[in-house]
């Protein structure tokens, strides 16, 4: 019952940014105008006080500008997919830059829409529609805090939880060999136990937030599906402007799968992959 009773409480944290990297393949022009749409859309971006812009012609290797970008230590890359990938675009991935950006480097990677070679556009407004996707969000204040940083102060925020049913299935079919416990019940109480950690963890959450940016309506979204398709259908109903997702995996080198696969599938507005 004691444990029952325990909770995970949301911690709010000031998340600094003072310095930004722009990579693009085009030329100095290019990055200069990117900068200047991503100060209107993140207006909190107007106090960074060093913007690198790295064009196409200043890296020819990913081990060259993971260098540069590691030396440097900006608190944030923005940048594109298939970056030096002209000749070929793969329909299912990030390419290689952005591939290795987001599990060698620390920093978050901000994502834009379209390509290297073909820029898409960002929301010309402010963002003010901010989406946190994950399947494990009890106890991850940072993710959260990342989305609060990049927020306008106004508008929706929504706190998305998806319990993977595969994952629920698999073991359900190991407590069914158990005779020893009541498999209905477990069914029953184990989902209840699930949603209810997420579900409390951003209800304490969205109590801290509301405190400190009055302008901005949270929403809670706990559910149990395919992971894949709820954030998709989640992000298409809202109209998100902007994503926030986790990409490290403790357990591999590669990027979280359903962090990769909702990476490429949301190709038409940014993602911070955290």
């Amino acid at each position: 019952m004691f444990r029952r009773a325990e909770r995970q409480p949301f911690v709010h944290e000031d998340i600094s940014i003072v310095r930004v990297a722009i990579v693009t393949d085009g030329d100095h022009e290019s990055a200069t105008t990117v900068r200047d749409q991503l100060v209107r859309f993140v207006p909190r971006l107007n106090g960074v006080e060093q913007w690198d812009l790295i064009t196409g012609e200043q890296f020819h290797t990913v081990e060259e500008l993971t260098g540069r970008l590691t030396s440097d230590s900006p608190d944030l890359v923005v940048t594109f997919r298939h970056l030096q990938e002209e000749s070929l675009i793969p329909q299912h991935s990030l390419g290689v830059y952005v591939d290795v950006m987001t599990q060698v480097l620390s920093t978050p990677v901000l994502l834009l829409p379209g390509t290297g070679i073909e820029p898409g556009e960002i929301c010309p407004g402010a963002c003010n529609a901010i989406m946190v996707v994950t399947d494990h969000i009890a106890g991850d204040s940072r993710l959260i805090n990342y989305a609060v940083a990049m927020s306008a102060g106004s508008g929706d925020m929504w706190l998305c939880h998806v319990e993977d049913d595969a994952v629920f299935d698999r073991y359900m079919q190991a407590i069914e060999k158990i005779p020893e416990i009541d498999t209905e019940q477990a069914r029953v109480l184990l989902g209840r136990q699930l949603l209810k950690d997420a579900s409390d963890f951003i209800e304490s959450a969205i109590a801290e937030l509301q405190t400190r940016q009055t302008g901005v309506t949270y929403h809670a979204s706990v559910v149990r599906g395919h992971r894949l398709q709820q954030y998709m259908q989640l992000v298409e109903s809202h109209d998100v402007h902007l994503v926030v997702v986790n990409t490290k995996d403790e357990d591999q080198l590669a990027m979280h799968g359903m962090a990769y696969a909702l990476s490429v599938e949301l190709n038409d507005r940014p993602l911070l992959l955290l």
